[in-house]
């Protein structure tokens, strides 16, 4: 687990949980760029929980999430940065 600054003026000190770090493994391991329906079904996650989750992890930059053309669907990437963390856990 990694915690932030506590200088940082936020309540929470924890910068990424395991739910996170799954979530990053999946998208980082995938051969195909996978939805974010996709990737809650595989980790069996419910929708509420995912979504704080990925969103959390888009804000530190540690994902992106970018829309396909054409359909309502979403498709989330790993960043240079998120392959850091996953180097260290």
């Amino acid at each position: 687990m990694v915690r932030k600054n506590r200088n940082m003026g936020d309540r929470s000190t924890i910068l990424v949980n395991e739910g996170d770090l799954m979530i990053l493994r999946t998208v980082n391991k995938t051969d195909r760029d996978l939805s974010i329906g996709e990737i809650q079904d595989k980790l069996k996650m419910s929708h509420v929980s995912f979504k704080v989750h990925f969103r959390r992890l888009i804000k530190l930059k540690f994902l992106t999430k970018s829309r396909v053309e054409g359909m309502n669907k979403y498709i989330l990437k790993i960043t240079p940065l998120g392959k850091k963390l996953l180097e260290l856990f």
